[in-house]
């Protein structure tokens, strides 16, 4: 049985790690990479971090894998609370991809290289940078 924690004025506490513990409650509404993709390009300057379900044995991210957007403002978060959510997502089906302004980044690296890269091209190269934290060279 868990020991309950009052605080001085005799209300329950909770630990960070419990108010965390649902971490989806800060996820925002999933959309394709693909359309990641498009926002990084059309609306530079969003900075959300971004992350995905985990995939199943073998699979990789695709164009159409979902991601949610970290919504809830996590300035307002103590290092313990940001310790305990971080802790929460590692211990989920969810894992970390990138930030939109690293996707952006990518994006602008592979423009330098290539006036127009296709969808796969800048696939494979968010890939390659989220597995090496390297930008790709073609």
């Amino acid at each position: 049985m868990a020991m309950q924690l009052f605080d001085s004025l005799g209300f329950p506490m909770t630990t960070p790690f419990e108010d965390i513990m649902n971490i989806t409650s800060f996820f925002g509404q999933p959309e394709s990479l693909q359309r990641w993709i498009r926002k990084c390009i059309e609306h530079p300057g969003l900075s959300y971090w971004l992350v995905y379900q985990d995939l199943d044995d073998g699979e990789s991210l695709q164009l159409t894998t979902l991601l949610f957007p970290i919504v809830a403002d996590m300035r307002d978060l103590s290092d313990a609370e940001i310790d305990a959510f971080e802790d929460g997502l590692g211990h989920s089906d969810y894992g970390y991809l990138l930030n939109t302004d690293q996707i952006e980044d990518v994006i602008d690296n592979l423009k330098q290289q290539k006036a127009q890269p296709s969808e796969q091209e800048l696939l494979e190269a968010i890939i390659f940078y989220y597995e090496r934290d390297a930008f790709i060279c073609l």
